[in-house]
């Protein structure tokens, strides 16, 4: 019998599964506007009475589709989600852009889109 004790193996760093709490809310606000948007597309879908509309809706199911799928992907801290959010942002922000002065909720739109796009851009210094 050996009088020296059993070898433990040091503690990690960072558990393994832990992500930054910037990563964690990029990823929820993704996931919670890809639902909305979703919602919104179901609506525009079975409400719509002419042909352009149903198509316009089922691009923004597509789209939001894609968002949700980002934020998860986010949120398991895959690579591809973090590159569809940013892709997403930039899309999102180049719209809000294009109607500031054709819509009337152009600038509206800009100053709640802005903060989400930030933080989706910050995630990727984390």
């Amino acid at each position: 019998m050996s009088s020296y004790p059993p070898e433990v193996p040091p503690p990690p760093d960072r558990a393994p599964a832990s992500r930054p709490g910037i990563v964690t809310a990029a990823g929820v606000l993704l996931i919670v506007g890809g639902a909305l948007g979703i919602l919104f597309g179901l609506v525009v879908v079975f409400a719509a009475t002419r042909g352009p509309v149903v198509v316009l809706g089922l691009l923004l199911l597509g789209a939001n589709l894609l968002q949700l799928y980002a934020g998860f992907q986010v949120l398991a801290l895959r690579e591809v989600g973090r590159q569809i959010g940013l892709v997403l942002a930039i899309i999102s922000g180049v719209l809000a852009l294009l109607s500031l002065g054709r819509a009337r909720g152009g600038l509206l739109n800009i100053l709640i889109d802005s903060p989400a796009s930030r933080l989706r851009v910050a995630m990727f210094r984390a």
